[in-house]
């Protein structure tokens, strides 16, 4: 599969995938920086440390002000307004939705590709700190320590990845809420203003009431979707941080009913078991037109009546998801009940 947070998710998850089946239930509080509170409106020149959410402490003698990283963590810092140096990650940030809109001018790309990092590029970048994600292998929120996290191709890569700058570890599982706070905690830690994040955070406050709201008057189901070649793969909401944490809103998401973690897969003769109202659809994969050529998943009723919409594994901070849910809470609005 090739998918935002599904590809190659990470090694734990493709694992899952590769048995065909394919949260840390507290993450970590503690971070900051020389000052503390790990903002920049303060920030001191002095000694900076960060705790991720692998219980790692990163020490440095200064304050980063040369971050690097995945794509699905730098989204956040950029909306937060902290340019990153160097990143890597699935796809080009051309073709990454999610920056569309932002100033990409000037950061080096190392990895366009899951897994490929161009090493002499990223230590020319000269990072202070590196950033990436970790996802859990199972609802308990087990990390599998024995595989890298996400976005190298191997605990070797990791290892030489390391030899360049400490690597922070941001933990992608459990309830949304506590992603985009530990998400935020980072980026306030590494330059973002206080002032950014209060005004972000008061949008996604009111994006969670409209959000609620929308779920309290609808009837109708939603379901998540990737597809490709050999399949359908439902998404089950609870194993997701963000589509929990708009189920925990009132969201009404279809339950996958294969067994197994995060997916519930369909092979093509059984697609058409996958109701619902709404269908969220991953930008990556097969889009409408492919699902239309299916015969078992033509007749879905979401599908027939155009209520498919984007799928954007929206970044975990304040203004990636206030932006997607008033998007959601716009679209259940809009939406009738279809299935039978």
């Amino acid at each position: 599969m090739r998918s935002h947070r599904f590809g190659a998710l990470n090694a734990a998850a493709v694992a899952v995938l590769a048995a065909v089946a394919l949260l840390l239930t507290g993450c970590s509080s503690d971070s900051g920086s020389g000052s503390g509170s790990g903002s920049t409106d303060d920030a001191a020149s002095g000694p900076w440390t960060f705790k991720d959410d692998q219980g790692k402490t990163v020490k440095l003698d200064h304050t980063p002000t040369r971050v690097a990283g995945l794509n699905d963590v730098l989204v956040s810092l950029m909306n937060y307004g902290v340019k990153p140096v160097a990143s890597f990650g699935y796809t080009s940030l051309a073709d990454d939705h999610r920056f569309d809109g932002l100033d990409t001018k000037g950061i080096t790309e190392v990895g366009t590709s899951f897994g490929e990092i161009n090493l002499e590029k990223l230590a020319a970048a000269k990072p202070d700190v590196i950033v990436t994600n970790v996802y859990p292998t199972d609802a308990k929120g087990t990390i599998d320590k024995t595989q890298a996290d996400y976005g190298f191709k191997d605990l070797s890569q990791e290892k030489q990845v390391e030899k360049i700058a400490p690597v922070v570890t941001l933990y992608m599982g459990g309830d949304g809420e506590k992603v985009v706070k530990r998400t935020t905690d980072f980026a306030t830690a590494v330059g973002a203003k206080a002032s950014v994040v209060a005004a972000a955070k008061e949008k996604f406050d009111a994006a969670e009431k409209a959000l609620a709201a929308a779920g309290k008057e609808t009837r109708i189901k939603v379901t998540v979707v990737y597809a490709d070649g050999d399949g359908l793969y439902g998404v089950k909401a609870k194993d997701d941080p963000a589509l929990r944490m708009y189920q925990d809103l009132g969201v009404p998401f279809t339950e996958p009913t294969p067994k197994g973690y995060y997916w519930g897969i369909y092979s093509w003769e059984n697609a058409g078991k996958l109701g619902g109202d709404m269908l969220l659809l991953s930008q990556t994969g097969y889009q409408q037109a492919e699902l239309k050529k299916q015969a078992t998943f033509a007749d879905n009723a979401a599908l027939k009546s155009g209520q498919v919409h984007d799928w954007t594994s929206a970044g975990m901070d304040y203004v990636s998801q206030a932006d997607y849910m008033n998007r959601l809470a716009s679209w259940i609005k809009e939406s009738k009940v279809v299935s039978k």
